[in-house]
């Protein structure tokens, strides 16, 4: 096991990368250590963690902090009152109330604020310490899910994620660390406080992130945030992602590698592939095995299960990211519409979604087309703000025909059957019933030195690019393990545009004000001249 109150990998000195970059070095003890961290932060148990030294914890669920959370090892009304803090804490994130369901469904309305983490910090010795983040992923609940369907681009960013990023960011004045305080001779010491020091280059604080799925995405968007935003030196923080979606469209940032992150992806998990248009950070693949699907996946093993999940598994070929998920799901949607409210009802319970689908089919008049029109058009718009054009529908038609097909050959139970084993099983943290492992914590403990280093390049389409050669715009590509070796490389020298004309200033690098030479601009017997 791990040794969570160890440090010490979580600030080791940065390293060039395959791309010639400095970043955090890939340190196998920080992700397995990070993904033990996320998966903690789904059942907020952070015992182990108190017990190994980590103190001040403050947990956030929609909005509302809870913090004075003791270890189990203390006595009386203390321990009393921390374990009923906790109890409230777990009971808030499982739901089940129904009328709480409903009132947490009507809230999100106007604006999603389901965000759910976990605040710590630990000494790291000669007077320094590790702040903690870990952001939760999607809970139980039925409301939790929206923000993930909040799609449409804000800033650039994937306005589900960007808001509860938001909601975190108000809390940071009440987040406070009052056990270090007192050891540093502070009146207060808040997140706030934390993050203003970590715009020193000898700051006493390292920033470590981290969460899995939407945790992973709130974890880009929060460092974006705290560097481009407050002013954060991005040698003082560090993070790890698992399963994590992109966050941001290909325009909205120069550089999207340019963040101290890393994002450790299942080659199955079609979660990874989907979200907004570039991970922010480095990402790094699994090329998934054998191995790890027997180990790991609690799927149905006779021979018609893996005969159906091999059909399905050619429609999971067309979704390679964010908008090729969403021309695959229209599709699917409108196969769905075809078929009576009871087989639509059945197929989307399939999928383990806790949705009033009945409820919603009744608010369109019991009619199941205009079900499928409302979420159609919903998503178009969240297509044309990622994509920037409408959307394709000669390829929604392709997709159709072949799902069709598909559910003709094995009926539509055994597709959305399926269709959960290849969604639900790869995206897991969490020990799955059944298996020996989760994937991601498999990957964590077992397969760090096998992952694929890739980066996105901004532009319309972005491009994702692996340490070996570039492997285009489908980070699905590089699932595949054959096609790459495993090497470092020279990165390529950036070529420069010629310049249209030199700035009249003197003795001044005029390197990057200077415009370039647009195509076309200069004519036959026209010449470049230098002003003065």
């Amino acid at each position: 096991m791990i040794d969570i109150s160890n440090v010490a990998p979580l600030m080791a000195a940065w390293v060039s990368d395959p791309w010639g970059k400095l970043r955090p070095p890939l340190s196998l003890e920080a992700v397995e250590m990070s993904a033990v961290l996320a998966q903690a932060t789904y059942r907020m148990d952070v015992d182990a963690w108190l017990q190994a030294g980590w103190r001040d914890v403050t947990i956030q669920v929609d909005g509302d902090l809870t913090d004075g959370v003791e270890p189990g090892e203390k006595k009386g009304m203390q321990r009393l009152a921390s374990a009923w803090r906790m109890f409230r804490v777990r009971q808030r994130i499982k739901g089940g109330n129904p009328l709480g369901e409903v009132m947490g469904a009507l809230r999100q309305r106007e604006k999603s604020d389901t965000g759910k983490a976990v605040v710590m910090i630990h000494p790291a010795g000669l007077g320094r310490y590790v702040v903690a983040v870990s952001f939760m992923g999607t809970g139980e609940r039925l409301y939790d899910w929206v923000s993930n369907f909040r799609m449409t681009a804000e800033e650039g960013i994937h306005k589900g994620f960007l808001q509860l990023t938001r909601q975190f960011e108000e809390n940071e004045e009440e987040i406070d660390f009052p056990e270090t305080a007192r050891e540093l001779g502070l009146e207060k010491l808040t997140l706030r406080h934390v993050l203003e020091e970590m715009k020193n280059p000898n700051s006493r604080f390292t920033l470590w992130l981290c969460g899995h799925s939407q945790g992973a995405a709130l974890m880009q968007i929060y460092a974006h945030h705290k560097i481009h935003e407050d002013g954060v030196l991005p040698r003082n923080m560090v993070g790890y992602g698992f399963a994590a979606p992109s966050v941001m469209s290909g325009l909205a940032v120069d550089d999207p590698s340019a963040y101290p992150l890393y994002h450790v992806q299942n080659g199955d998990d079609l979660v990874a592939r989907m979200g907004a248009q570039v991970h922010l950070g480095m990402c790094l693949m699994y090329p998934t095995t054998g191995e790890l699907r027997r180990n790991c996946y609690a799927w149905r093993t006779d021979e018609a299960a893996s005969h159906d999940r091999q059909l399905v598994g050619r429609i999971f070929r067309h979704m390679t990211d964010t908008v090729t998920g969403i021309e695959t799901t229209m599709a699917y949607l409108n196969v769905l519409s075809s078929y009576t409210t009871e087989d639509m009802l059945e197929a989307l319970g399939t999928l383990g979604v806790r949705l009033p689908v009945k409820k919603l089919i009744s608010a369109a008049d019991e009619r199941v087309d205009a079900l499928v029109r409302t979420a159609n058009r919903h998503m178009a718009t969240a297509y044309a703000s990622i994509a920037g054009k409408p959307v394709d529908v000669q390829r929604v038609a392709v997709i159709q025909a072949e799902i069709s097909a598909i559910i003709a050959q094995i009926g539509l139970k055994a597709f959305a059957n399926a269709q959960l084993e290849l969604i639900n099983q790869p995206h897991r943290i969490s020990m799955p019933e059944g298996a020996k492992l989760s994937p991601y914590m498999y990957i964590a403990r077992h397969g760090v030195e096998q992952l694929i280093p890739a980066i996105w390049q901004s532009g319309r389409p972005p491009r994702l690019v692996a340490a070996s050669r570039d492997v285009g715009r489908p980070a699905a590509d590089i699932s595949q393990p054959e096609l790459l070796n495993r090497r470092m490389i020279t990165p390529r020298r950036r070529q420069h545009k010629n310049l249209r004309y030199a700035d009249p200033r003197r003795r001044q690098n005029t390197r990057h004000i200077t415009p370039t030479l647009e195509p076309g601009a200069l004519k036959p017997g026209e010449r470049i001249i230098r002003v003065r």
